[in-house]
């Protein structure tokens, strides 16, 4: 069971599942709680402790420049997440509606859950990217669950052209939305109010 921080408002609620980036903590995207009055949330730990502190949902390896992710241990960390919220989720709820969101490294993995063919209610993937091995799935992908993708179009951390080819792989689905900001690797206020309007609707 992974380490995790939650804000129960009615366990007959839906709930959104936050994933923290790399280097980050549960904690981290506690904070957007004010935002989502409706939602249960809970903000699972990644189970990696980086020596820098903080911690990752996989490791990240360099060769000649290039960041490389085994994707194996992508899928491993998403279905520890899976296998966390169904033991929360018997702890603490009466609803089994679940949304699923992440920031970067922990958008990756939200990413990854959604390819592994978990039925939520909707995707929330903010400053991620699809692994370049998933881009022909992607393009075959079938999917009625809304999904909300967003990036700042100047991320120095994951480039925006990565989640522009994301983009271009998941723009078939009919319930796929993707927002730009002129922002870094992070969130500002537009994408935040953003979230919530795509949320909301998806409550009643």
């Amino acid at each position: 069971m992974l380490s995790y921080i939650h804000h129960i408002s009615d366990p007959k609620h839906p709930t959104l599942v936050l994933l923290h980036g790399y280097g980050s903590n549960k904690e981290d995207l506690y904070g957007l709680k004010p935002y989502l009055p409706k939602l249960n949330i809970v903000c699972f730990q990644a189970p990696i402790s980086l020596a820098m502190g903080g911690y990752a949902w996989y490791s990240i390896e360099w060769e000649n420049g290039a960041k490389m992710i085994d994707g194996a241990a992508v899928a491993e960390s998403a279905q520890l997440v899976l296998e966390s919220l169904k033991t929360w989720q018997e702890q603490h709820m009466q609803s089994n509606e679940v949304f699923i969101g992440g920031f970067s490294q922990g958008a990756i993995t939200a990413l990854q859950i959604l390819l592994q063919g978990f039925k939520a209610k909707g995707f929330v993937l903010m400053s991620g990217y699809a692994l370049p091995e998933w881009h022909e799935v992607l393009k075959s992908l079938s999917t009625n669950a809304p999904i909300f993708q967003s990036h700042g179009t100047m991320d120095p951390v994951i480039p925006f052209t990565w989640a522009e080819a994301t983009a271009e792989g998941l723009s078939h689905l009919s319930e796929y939305t993707f927002h730009s900001y002129p922002m870094a690797h992070n969130l500002n206020a537009q994408c935040l109010q953003d979230i919530h309007e795509f949320l909301i609707p998806l409550l009643d």
